[in-house]
């Protein structure tokens, strides 16, 4: 969660609430499979819920991802909120033009931080560390760069709404190929009403009037990395530009080049592997969040993938939760 979206993080408050709540303990500094196996906790309690999200980073897959300044937003993200396994993580902010991949809401998350004044966090609670490094940015353009077609980004329109709110930067997403995005999504019949706030939101973006700031965040799609280089760190990306045919993303065989000093890609997650749990897709086996005939279950994006935002995942726990009730037996002692 981006720490400039102090509404959303007030969440935490409903856990403080359930913490205060008589019975609750919290036991810290525990791994599973290295302080305690899965097996003794389904024999210690009633029930076990695995809710450890997704929090490794899919690699891009392409030469020069091991670059210097090539990072994961599975790391990036954390840094800047402050996680303590997180805060030195080494970032060089010291070029003026960062390159961001993904067509998620981390992907914008993590462009609005690297493109906003630094002055609009300095009320948030990102980690001093990172607002210290964030003031001294020299970063003035960030690309974000979607490999499919903008009716096909998984951005949530409130996302794309608030992009224009950035008081100190101009946004760019090129008026064309959102009109081309709109053309192949009513192509099929009625546009899904997310799809049609999405494209609504992206053409509000491409039509606004810019208020000629220096510092830019441009959306780019229909754009596959193919190579990072540089000497030792990274200097310059190359994409493939795509088209779409007969409903397929296919390369055109064309490329472009952008200059850069720091690449992060956001490209989606999986979960870290624990003891004593079968994993299929990144995400823990389950059948409706169940795991197995066991006493233990999992909701959340362990249970079905890095999708949906808070809603999503609390009203799909809640099931989770129903069905486990339904189980419950004799309590153990």
């Amino acid at each position: 969660m981006a720490p400039d979206h102090p509404k959303i993080k007030s969440v935490s408050k409903v856990f403080e609430k359930i913490a205060s709540q008589e019975g609750f303990r919290l036991v810290g500094n525990v791994e599973l499979g290295r302080d305690i196996s899965l097996k003794e906790l389904e024999e210690m309690y009633d029930a076990v819920i695995i809710a450890t999200g997704s929090t490794v980073g899919r690699k891009l897959g392409i030469p020069g991802e091991e670059l210097a300044n090539s990072i994961s937003a599975a790391d990036f993200v954390p840094w800047y909120n402050a996680h303590p396994e997180y805060k030195n993580l080494e970032v060089d902010f010291s070029d003026q033009v960062a390159v961001v991949i993904g067509a998620g809401n981390v992907a914008i998350d993590v462009a609005r931080m690297l493109a906003l004044n630094p002055k609009e966090l300095d009320l948030t609670d990102t980690a001093q560390y990172a607002l210290d490094k964030l003031h001294n940015s020299a970063i003035r353009e960030v690309h974000l760069f979607g490999r499919r077609g903008a009716e096909h980004a998984a951005f949530t329109s409130p996302e794309l709404r608030e992009l224009p709110k950035l008081e100190y930067t101009d946004v760019f997403i090129d008026e064309g190929e959102i009109s081309a995005a709109q053309q192949r999504a009513g192509s099929a019949g009625e546009i899904p009403k997310d799809i049609k706030a999405n494209l609504e939101a992206m053409a509000a973006i491409a039509t606004a009037d810019k208020k000629g700031v220096d510092r830019k965040l441009s959306l780019h799609f229909l754009s596959t990395p193919l190579e990072i280089k540089g000497e030792g760190r990274v200097e310059e990306i190359i994409f493939s530009l795509n088209e779409v045919k007969d409903g397929q993303v296919v390369p055109t065989g064309k490329t472009k080049s952008i200059k850069c000093g720091l690449v992060i890609s956001a490209i989606g997650y999986r979960c870290l592997e624990m003891p004593g749990l079968i994993y299929e897709s990144g995400k823990i086996k389950n059948t409706d969040g169940r795991i197995g005939a066991s006493n233990t279950y999992v909701v959340g994006w362990a249970k079905r993938g890095p999708s949906g935002v808070i809603g999503t995942n609390k009203s799909d726990s809640s099931e989770v939760i129903k069905l486990l009730i339904s189980n419950l037996t004799t309590p153990k002692n």
